[in-house]
């Protein structure tokens, strides 16, 4: 009894030293094929018991059977807790070494007993079946020096579980059935896995269960005081894997309602509609803006004098962090735009397209395209022909600007040389 109180109290020490690093583990990283939730499987290979008869002795290996059910939760990387049901079954014999006569009462002696029915041990095998549950704590080892995402794991896995056994004695002649026994079992495993798909792994797997109590051969004890049981097979398992909420991302992380660049998408008003379209959803926070009475009085002066300098900059219209629609405060600045060009038919207008420094620099130049895009469909849907409209061009991120709401604009260069 102190070994096996030694022996849980150790298995206790381990599982709650590896706790700790387990949680540390508990963030879930994109691309990682084991960053947590359900799974279940199955199990099966061979089996060898060990007592005072044993599956393999100095001239004979008795090959058992076990197969099984799993099913657990990955916590993190690291760990992952496991619920398990095994049943198997083995054969055992003698040692060469054991010259023993055994009753069919029990005793064990040299010599055949007069009035007594026996045999050898030699002539004797225990044929044993099994069932065991149990839990474990699976701790892969490998993650602790490789990066997410990897396929192959190294498992310790250290269990507590319920044995069940029961034997059966065989000679020639004779057949023996002994009552059921109960076991506390107290061991572990130790695994090799590859995942060979997002949701399937695959594992081969080693094991051992030390049984307390009588032995499970019904076999006297003597010298030899093991009471084991060995087992190796292959885990195939599906994980379910766990949803993991969304987050807010910021500019740069996903495009809201991508579009092909090749086509120009529909912009959308807030707030109220442009007079000849049907009202669109409100998308945006609307951004600060440039008061539009600037744009007017540069309008009015180039009217009067009927000059437009070339390249000069008409203005500009601004958008929300991480979007390509426009305001109806700043879709209004479009308006003056619209007039100057119906008013002098001469002038054609170039459109640039910019962004903050937030994000990669891909997603910013696609984003750009898209709120040049914006611009041009507004001009053109306020009576402005595509063709006083140069192609739109995305710059991508402006870090010259003074602020990023500053960045995030599209400029409009009035008869830019081409």
């Amino acid at each position: 009894m102190k070994k096996t109180a030694f022996s849980l109290l150790l298995l206790m020490a381990f599982m709650a030293a590896g706790v700790p690093s387990a949680f540390a583990q508990t963030a879930t990283v994109p691309g990682d094929l084991s960053s947590g939730g359900w799974y279940a499987g199955l199990s099966g290979g061979t089996s060898f018991g060990q007592a005072t008869f044993r599956s393999i002795t100095e001239s004979k290996t008795h090959w058992g059977a076990q197969f099984g059910v799993f099913g657990g939760y990955q916590l993190s990387r690291l760990l992952s807790v496991e619920a398990l049901a095994t049943m198997g079954w083995q054969k055992q014999t003698a040692l060469d070494c054991d010259p023993y006569w055994l009753s069919t009462d029990g005793v064990r002696t040299f010599v055949p007993v007069l009035g007594k029915q026996g045999h050898y041990y030699r002539d004797l095998e225990a044929k044993t079946q099994w069932m065991r549950l149990g839990v474990q704590a699976n701790f892969d080892v490998l993650s602790l020096i490789t990066k997410p995402g990897t396929r192959w794991s190294v498992t310790l896995s250290p269990q507590v579980s319920a044995v069940t056994t029961r034997t059966k004695h065989l000679a020639t002649g004779y057949e023996q059935e002994f009552d059921r026994q109960w076991h506390l079992g107290l061991g572990g495993q130790a695994a090799v896995g590859y995942r060979v798909a997002r949701n399937v792994g695959l594992q081969l797997y080693g094991g051992i269960t030390c049984l307390t109590g009588d032995r499970f051969d019904n076999i006297p004890e003597h010298c030899h005081k093991s009471n084991l049981i060995y087992e190796a097979g292959l885990k195939a398992a599906y994980h379910f894997g766990r949803r993991v909420a969304p987050h807010t991302a910021p500019e740069g992380a996903s495009i809201v309602e991508p579009q092909p660049m090749v086509v120009e998408p529909q912009p959308v008003v807030e707030q109220k509609p442009v007079a000849e379209e049907k009202p669109a959803p409100i998308v945006d926070k609307p951004q600060p803006v440039v008061e539009t009475a600037a744009v007017a009085k540069t309008a009015a002066m180039n009217e009067k004098t009927n000059v437009v300098p070339s390249g000069a900059e008409w203005g500009a219209v601004y958008f929300a962090n991480n979007s390509y629609r426009l305001t109806q405060r700043e879709a209004d600045k479009l308006d003056a735009v619209a007039d100057m060009m119906k008013a002098q038919p001469d002038v054609e207008l170039a459109i640039y397209g910019h962004a903050s420094n937030t994000g990669s620099e891909q997603y910013n130049l696609r984003l750009t395209q898209l709120r040049a895009n914006t611009v041009k469909m507004l001009l053109m849907r306020r009576g402005i022909a595509a063709s006083r409209l140069h192609p739109v061009v995305g710059r991508g991120i402006d870090r010259e600007a003074a602020t990023s709401k500053d960045a995030r604009r599209v400029e409009l260069i009035i008869n830019e040389q081409k």
